[in-house]
């Protein structure tokens, strides 16, 4: 089967939130990041394009990337102190059913939310529940490496260059 080249948003040309963004594949990378920025279905942005490249280094020829929380913002220090719970729900059952959903061929599913998640207690809650939902089904997850916090990596061009040696030296690893 083959597959488009076509970039997939949900939701279409929305400037205020995503819940996901990529390209459908035979072998698919999910990746889990912290809040959307703005990449959407007519451009990506820097690390969205990480992503796709972190993917196809990993053997998947489709990635898709979602977030903890799915306000958009470029900057994560912008997020609200308290969450719209409603749309927190939202997202998370939007993940599970990328986990659980069979069209979806999710092989890899790469932890990439970075320090900021340290920023919000909701941002830590919602990665508990995911991973305590990966826990649950076998699901193996992975990362670029750990920063001194503890956290996985984020994908920005500035820590693949900064922290990970560059893209060329990047390798994913599993995330305990």
């Amino acid at each position: 089967m083959k597959y488009s080249n076509k970039i997939i948003c949900e939701p279409l040309n929305d400037s205020k939130k995503r819940f996901l963004l990529g390209k459908k594949g035979t072998s698919e990378m999910l990746a889990i990041g912290l809040n959307p920025s703005n990449a959407n279905e007519k451009k990506l942005d820097p690390t969205s394009r990480n992503i796709e490249k972190i993917a196809k280094k990993n053997g998947c020829n489709g990635w898709w990337l979602v977030n903890l929380y799915p306000i958009r913002t470029p900057n994560p220090r912008n997020l609200p102190k308290k969450p719209n719970l409603n749309l927190t729900e939202q997202n998370f059952r939007f993940i599970l059913k990328i986990l659980k959903n069979p069209k979806f061929n999710v092989t890899k599913v790469l932890c990439c939310w970075g320090n900021h998640i340290d920023d919000h207690l909701y941002l830590k809650l919602q990665a508990s529940k995911i991973l305590e939902f990966a826990k649950e089904k076998k699901i193996v997850l992975y990362c670029l490496g750990k920063t001194k916090l503890g956290n996985p990596f984020h994908p920005s061009p500035m820590s693949i260059n900064s922290f990970l040696g560059g893209m060329d030296r990047l390798r994913i690893s599993q995330y305990q």
